[in-house]
């Protein structure tokens, strides 16, 4: 899968007809959709696999036939501050904390895609795009790049626990909503998890409307 999936997966429709790079772009459809509808598809293929924590404000989906082959999630940024640092003027910001497309669909796709999510956003007053690529799980943000994104440099260095062979970000160990905080605090107790030092993220933004005097 495209977005960060570890997972190379051929998309099928409904009628089991395959959903190949042979497929013309023009039978994408990239359209606004609920959190129901692409919650499973981003959990089992994004490599997070989990939309936990994600304060989602608008969702998208890309479909081919009828069948699901993308997915977006656009929220409020999770850290404190962040909007006020990369949004210091208020064009509005949102995140984009989900971008995954199955792999063997037509070049360019994820580019189109994001495209038509972008300009449905703009014209819904929206100004600015921040999105982060995690070079612990191998990503640069070469999709950023391509896409017109302005690289603004990196995170801090992070700590996450590692637990059965899962990294999860150390706040999850205080977030009494997590489904496993006191699992990860019992495992760092009794040494069977153990904490990380991760690298920082690479930050990314793009302006899509600016403000006009």
């Amino acid at each position: 899968m495209r977005g960060g999936s570890q997972v190379t997966q051929q998309g099928l429709n409904f009628s089991g007809v395959p959903v190949t790079v042979e497929t013309p772009l023009s039978e994408q459809e990239v359209r606004e959709c609920g959190l129901a509808y692409i919650k499973t598809f981003v959990e089992d293929w994004h490599y997070s696999h989990s939309v936990f924590g994600i304060t989602g404000r608008r969702f998208f989906c890309v479909t081919v036939r009828d069948e699901l082959v993308g997915a977006a999630i656009f929220g409020i940024p999770a850290g404190m501050g962040v909007s006020e640092k990369y949004d210091p003027d208020g064009l509005g910001l949102l995140e984009l904390r989900r971008f995954v497309m199955v792999d063997d669909l037509p070049k360019n796709s994820e580019s189109r895609c994001l495209g038509a999510m972008f300009r449905t956003l703009k014209a819904s007053g929206v100004g600015i795009i921040l999105s982060y690529a995690d070079p612990n799980h191998g990503h640069v943000g070469t999709i950023y790049k391509a896409t017109g994104f302005e690289y603004r440099g990196t995170t801090d260095a992070r700590k996450h626990v590692r637990w059965r062979g899962r990294l999860y970000p150390d706040r999850n160990i205080h977030q009494v909503n997590f489904p496993y905080h006191l699992e990860l605090r019992q495992a760092l107790a009794d040494g069977t998890a153990t904490l990380e030092n991760v690298p920082g993220k690479h930050v990314y933004t793009k302006v899509l409307a600016r403000r006009t005097c």
